[in-house]
């Protein structure tokens, strides 16, 4: 097997090609390698590996290469986070997920860029360096998967592990071609070291190019693990299934306004649109519609949510190495987050929540009404590299950075304070040539309604024949 035909396929292709004895684990695996070392000098996604201690062939997707962001715990692998403060790290168990995709069949051959302590849209840390977009090298990758996305996108990989607490898989796959399913809270494991991220904001999944890799994947790792917080059982049928299933005539609600920082430019909205008029056509009542959105209640709450999450990092990651967050160790954004989160108390925590609580009950109530709501990715193609820039020292405030970092995602938070399942599709193309992201989202544990009508647009909408600048070859 060639890097060529390497490249091209998915998971699937991969495992049916391994199932079949036309090609062997280690023919894929060298293929892998000589696409891995082809585009990364360009793309500077990867922080550490190849492992050669990869393991084999064995599970049903035995022998497809696969990458953990640097922020999942793989035991005896370093977890540096993207940060100057936990160098050295190793980790000394597998988070349970790490297990799954192993048990899988994946085989785990590198570890993926992550901005610090996976905050913020776009990955330039002051330990790698800026991650770059595939389909033009001066603009960003997205973050804080901008590793795993740039890989999958470049074809180097068919897949790789990302999480999203803010957009962090739905940005990179809208920035870089890619499909990105951010599952209901709870559908897959977050522990055993952590039972949530606060208010169980951030999920776990990957990154891939077709929409049936997407349910492949969600259908390997998905159900509970022992003392999860959020216990929710696998699907009584595969998630592979919905893809040839009927939706049945879809309440469809489409919204292209943002919510708040950035305008919609005409070109997402014109590609938010026209993916309601195919669904039109497919006989679904497509109207335009929203839940109202307090901008000011989600920046109240995610001055708190965020600050607390990096407090935690900081302290208990800085604990095992010996280290506490500082100038020297973390980036200035960081810091000054880290420094707001140590000072919360109980009351700001439960006025956060509260906020959560009733965005949660609105959007919950409003998506019994509507089968899908539609929506931009984000507002705009992917930012100038290095934007916005983490370690600038204007940010002396958790106010500053959060107000600049989520002027660029005013859609993706909302499916992480919900707790509700949200795909980004690469539906549209702007005329720059560069990829856009159309978001659809469903009410909590309706990955099989999402994917069903993914697999749907897919084929009516193909994205599938699109190469960007820099592809293995």
């Amino acid at each position: 097997m060639n890097v060529a035909e390497y490249a091209v396929c998915d998971v699937t292709e991969l495992s049916r090609l391994r199932r079949a004895g036309e090609v062997s684990a280690e023919e894929v695996r060298e293929a892998a390698l000589r696409a891995i070392e082809q585009v990364n000098p360009r793309l500077n996604a990867v922080v550490h590996g190849p492992f050669e201690d990869a393991p084999g062939a064995d599970g049903a997707l035995g022998g497809v290469p696969f990458a953990v962001k640097d922020t999942l715990f793989e035991a005896g692998r370093p977890c540096q986070e993207g940060s100057r403060l936990l160098e050295g790290l190793i980790a000394p168990v597998d988070a349970e997920l790490a297990g799954r995709f192993r048990r899988a069949g994946l085989v785990s051959m590198v570890r993926t860029a992550t901005s610090e302590f996976r905050f913020s849209p776009d990955t330039s840390p002051v330990v790698n360096g800026s991650t770059r977009n595939p389909w033009a090298l001066d603009r960003s990758a997205g973050g804080s998967s901008g590793g795993s996305a740039a890989l999958v996108a470049s074809g180097a990989l068919p897949a790789a592990h990302a999480n999203d607490g803010g957009g962090s898989i739905r940005l990179p796959a809208g920035w870089c071609g890619l499909v990105g399913l951010k599952p209901s809270r709870g559908r897959v494991p977050v522990g055993p070291l952590i039972g949530e991220a606060p208010g169980g904001i951030a999920h776990e999944f990957a990154l891939v190019r077709t929409v049936r890799d997407a349910a492949l994947l969600l259908d390997a790792v998905c159900g509970p693990a022992p003392g999860d917080r959020y216990f929710v059982e696998a699907p009584a049928r595969p998630f592979l299934e919905a893809l040839d299933a009927d939706p049945g005539r879809l309440r469809v609600a489409i919204h292209t306004e943002a919510y708040w920082g950035r305008g919609t430019n005409p070109e997402t909205r014109a590609a938010v649109e026209a993916v309601g008029r195919q669904l039109e056509e497919r006989g679904h009542t497509v109207e335009p519609a929203s839940p109202p959105v307090d901008p000011e209640g989600f920046r109240a709450a995610h001055l708190v949510l965020w600050p607390w999450v990096l407090a935690i990092q900081a302290t208990a990651f800085g604990a095992l190495v010996g280290r506490e967050a500082s100038e020297d160790t973390v980036e200035a954004a960081s810091l000054a987050c880290i420094r707001r989160g140590l000072e919360l108390t109980a009351a700001d925590v439960w006025r956060a929540f509260a906020i959560q609580n009733g965005a949660s009950r609105a959007w919950g109530a409003f998506l019994d009404q509507y089968d899908l709501f539609i929506c931009p990715t984000s507002p705009a193609g992917p930012p100038d590299v290095g934007y916005p820039p983490q370690n600038d020292p204007k940010y002396s405030t958790a106010e500053a950075w959060i107000d600049d970092a989520f002027e660029l995602i005013p859609f993706t938070p909302i499916a992480n304070t919900t707790g509700q399942p949200s795909i980004s599709l690469p539906l549209g193309v702007g005329s720059d040539g560069l990829p856009i992201g159309v978001m659809l989202t469903a009410q909590t544990l309706r990955e099989d309604l999402l994917l069903s009508v993914a697999a749907q647009l897919e084929q009516a909408m193909p994205w599938a024949d699109r190469t960007p600048e820099v592809v293995a070859r």
